[in-house]
């Protein structure tokens, strides 16, 4: 039976009280400690290969543990394949947005095996390996993990699920990329995001048309610091900054700290690009670009030490920098000419370093940041037209073809070994379900071979 004819047969399927109690049941599980007062959001995304239909509705957390309201929900409001619901509680019923989250109950990991080296394996056997290989050691033993009908989802239940707080979901976001990353073998999805739902079980998957299962943990409940303790140690300055943060909070912008600490710490090597590609020469620039770098140094060093620290080592890191010019200024002078860093930082825009330094478009190919829209353009066309190629070459086989390509040739040798083994057009339309032109446009096609 095909996957077209599965879709119809079970498209209207009704669920049987035995199957509602089992869904209940798992819910219950699921929503332990939640605001059954919240809502959670249930949706078909249905595609079916020519109708894409999308239909959500909410739904309170009582009534999702409720007997009679969840047998009407999934007899009479939805279709039994495709069929989704929010692993998190909303405290409105409007959007699924992440401002609208209104407590974190799980966390759920999106695991695709099946593009991965271990694809070969049945969802058994890997459920196996997880449970012997990675549960309750290389990641902690999840709550559940459900069969989605082709992958699998693990969930993290929270014992006392916590109100979505911004200091709440950035923990809750981290320990789901934590973890992403830990099963980065098994092509575990990389995206942050608390809006994650998971299908029901009993449901089916139009990919495969097979069933969705879950497997339940029961005594794996875990409060949010429980799972905080897998992560890795912040760094030792991210304290003094988070305290720095505080202070600075109402009076002016901060920025991201990582995004920061990044882009300083890329100008610093752009520089010392710039100086190797210059063959360490820069005439006419070498104070400039030993005052920009201590300036830069100086920024970096302050996120983790204290201001006579980090003045210090600035002015070591500069005087290195200097040291590597074929011809060295005077470390006395050019200490005092850039000195003013100390008392004053800097925050330049690419566009005013590039022209102090007159930094040529060639050079700005071989930097990281400091460059200008014009470079940017061009990498953004780079990038494009690499990730156009790219998905272009992900849609073809080993045979340089797509699936539709593929399918077509494939047809076509049938075609073929059907009219050499003596059958007449109409036979061979009738034996492959296809239109006799059709039939004829492949013969057609067989003479260009």
């Amino acid at each position: 039976m095909g996957l077209r004819q599965k879709i119809n047969q079970l498209q209207h399927r009704e669920f049987s009280d035995k199957e509602i109690k089992e869904v209940q049941k798992f819910l219950q599980h699921m929503l332990i400690g939640s605001d059954l007062k919240q809502y959670i959001k249930v949706f078909n995304n249905i595609d079916y290969y020519s109708n894409d239909v999308y239909t959500q509705r909410s739904f309170t957390g009582k009534e999702m543990l409720s007997f009679e309201r969840l047998k009407y929900i999934m007899n009479e409001g939805f279709e039994p394949i495709n069929l989704f619901y929010s692993v998190n509680t909303y405290k409105s019923y409007e959007n699924s947005s992440d401002s609208n989250i209104g407590q974190i109950t799980n966390i759920l990991i999106d695991i695709d095996y099946k593009k991965s080296y271990f694809n070969k394996l049945t969802k058994d056997e890997f459920i196996k390996m997880m449970e012997y290989e990675y549960f309750g050691t290389v990641i902690p033993c999840p709550s559940a993990i459900i069969y989605t009908g082709n992958n699998f989802h693990i969930t993290y239940k929270i014992k006392y699920p916590v109100n979505a707080t911004d200091r709440s979901k950035t923990l809750a976001k981290r320990i789901q990329t934590e973890i992403s990353n830990k099963l980065s073998d098994f092509n575990a999805d990389k995206s942050v995001n608390l809006t994650t739902s998971t299908r029901f079980i009993h449901t089916y998957n139009s990919k495969t048309m097979a069933g969705v299962s879950a497997k339940i943990y029961e005594d794996k409940l875990y409060e949010l610091r429980d799972l905080k303790n897998y992560l890795p140690e912040l760094p030792s300055w991210y304290d003094k900054w988070k305290e720095q943060k505080k202070k600075n909070t109402g009076k002016k912008k901060v920025h991201n700290f990582f995004n920061l600490y990044n882009l300083l710490e890329t100008r610093l090597r752009d520089l010392e690009k710039i100086q190797e590609l210059r063959n360490y020469s820069c005439y006419g620039h070498r104070e400039l670009i030993c005052f920009l770098y201590r300036n830069f140094a100086m920024q970096v060093l302050l996120i983790g030490d204290s201001p006579k620290d980090a003045a210090k080592q600035a002015e070591r890191m500069m005087l290195e920098f200097n040291s590597k010019f074929k011809r060295p200024l005077i470390e006395k002078n050019v200490e005092s000419k850039t000195r003013n860093v100390e008392r004053k930082q800097y925050n330049f825009r690419n566009e005013t370093i590039i022209k102090m330094l007159n930094i040529k478009d060639l050079e700005q190919r071989e930097l990281k940041t400091i460059i200008d829209n014009n470079e940017y353009t061009r990498r953004q066309r780079e990038y494009d037209e690499r990730r156009k190629e790219e998905r272009k070459q992900a849609r073809r086989n080993k045979n340089g073809l797509t699936k539709r390509e593929q399918e077509k040739r494939e047809k076509i040798i049938e075609v073929k070994q059907l009219k050499e083994n003596g059958y007449k057009q109409k036979e061979i339309a009738e034996k492959l379900g296809i239109s006799i032109p059709m039939v004829k446009k492949y013969y057609a096609e067989l003479k260009k071979v």
